[in-house]
């Protein structure tokens, strides 16, 4: 699950950095600038992941590495890279995730890439590297299979390879949020398989809170094994 959070995470940073405005003036066209590419320093190994992640109805890409390099060394490495590439890289960030995340845009592509880095026990560093075409517009995301918590702000939705995701910020303790979705998920006849894992016959959502500027993100990974569940909505 470490995994599929992190993806999650950084598409939905991605999705809601908006770059630089390009400029207004005109300029005489020019071959196109090279795509991005971050050499992984210390690489282990390498797992593409495939298909694209539509969060918001903007297309997100992901690759995962393995290092043998420390987190410090990783974030300098991509920094170095950004600058070097002629990338924006911004002064403050709005805190996504607990592991160490950076993000840096082309302005000239409008695209936007993220990258966050989890240490494991074993010494070796896990690298999440997202890449959003902040111009480019997906399909937009089928509705969500769970409700969305009264008065929430900064709403987002996704989709990925079967798996559903809904992100928001509300103003209120995360004790609140937590009760109001554990009421309705066994209400609806989910079952509480571990500590905020609810799960309902092919159907299992996982919910992550986090104390954030006097409220509360939230985010439910929704996770369905072959046919599309029933909505909760529509759940007696």
């Amino acid at each position: 699950m470490l995994s599929g959070l992190l993806v999650v995470l950084a598409a939905g940073w991605l999705a809601a950095a908006p770059p630089p405005a390009r400029p207004s003036v005109s300029v005489t066209p020019s071959t196109p600038p090279a795509p991005f590419h971050w050499k992984v320093p210390g690489l282990v190994s390498t797992l593409d992941v495939p298909g694209e992640m539509n969060v918001g109805n903007i297309p997100i890409r992901l690759q995962v590495y393995t290092s043998r390099e420390p987190v410090e060394s990783l974030l300098q490495s991509f920094a170095n890279a950004s600058s070097a590439a002629g990338l924006y890289i911004p002064r403050t960030t709005r805190r996504v995730a607990r592991q160490p995340h950076l993000t840096a845009l082309d302005t000239r592509t409008l695209t936007a890439y993220t990258l966050i880095l989890n240490p494991s026990p074993e010494g070796l560093t896990t690298v999440v590297l997202g890449e959003a075409k902040m111009d480019q517009k997906a399909a937009p995301s089928t509705p969500s299979l769970v409700p969305t918590y009264p008065g929430a702000k900064h709403v987002l939705q996704g989709d990925f390879e079967g798996a559903r995701t809904l992100s928001f910020w509300a103003a209120a303790r995360t004790d609140q949020v937590e009760t109001w979705y554990r009421e309705r998920l066994l209400a609806a006849g989910y079952k509480e398989d571990a500590p905020l894992v609810f799960r309902r016959g092919d159907q299992e959502i996982h919910l992550s809170l986090k104390v954030q500027n006097m409220g509360t993100n939230a985010l439910l990974f929704i996770k369905t094994a072959g046919a599309e569940g029933t909505s909760l909505h529509a759940a007696p």
